[in-house]
């Protein structure tokens, strides 16, 4: 399943991405999104590059249909990772959800738009179990729609305290 966001902010692309590469935003993001047991596995920055590997856990924001209780619990541990090419303003966000046979990613592509900026995610999800990967893939992509509406007015509000 794929699909594509685009999440537009007031300043421009230069204070978007100090924010995206920088290790408080994400644990500031993550707690005031209300998920728990927050924490950063790996973290990395250059000038050049920058890297951060998080596990949190959070409740599923989607419906679950019954066959999809079977893979997703109430609440999950994820795994995320955000990668980001300082230079070229690209990046690429990967999560993996603990016990569920699903590939989730994102390529992200942050560019100066108007007075402000926009980060386009090309989002992918994959799940190779027959008959109900489909199924499995709507689910998630569901789940991730319902959580980047929050997740977009937390980064929103967050980003009011970077130049």
């Amino acid at each position: 399943m794929k699909f594509d966001e685009k999440h537009a902010f007031d300043k421009p692309a230069a204070a978007v991405l100090k924010m995206f590469a920088d290790r408080a935003y994400f644990e500031r993001k993550y707690k005031e999104l209300g998920f728990w047991n927050i924490e950063v596995l790996e973290h990395e920055k250059s000038d050049k590059k920058f890297r951060i590997k998080v596990r949190y856990s959070t409740k599923n924001d989607a419906p679950l249909p019954e066959f999809a209780k079977k893979f997703l619990a109430e609440s999950n541990v994820v795994t995320q990772q955000d990668a980001w090419d300082l230079e070229k303003k690209t990046g690429r966000l990967e999560a993996e959800i603990r016990g569920v046979p699903v590939k989730v990613a994102a390529e992200m592509t942050l560019k100066d738009e108007g007075a402000g900026s926009s980060n386009t995610l090309k989002w992918n999800i994959g799940c190779g179990i027959p008959l109900i990967g489909g199924k499995l893939e709507q689910v998630v992509g569901d789940d991730i729609k319902s959580k980047s509406k929050a997740d977009l007015a937390k980064t929103r509000e967050i980003l009011k305290s970077y130049g």
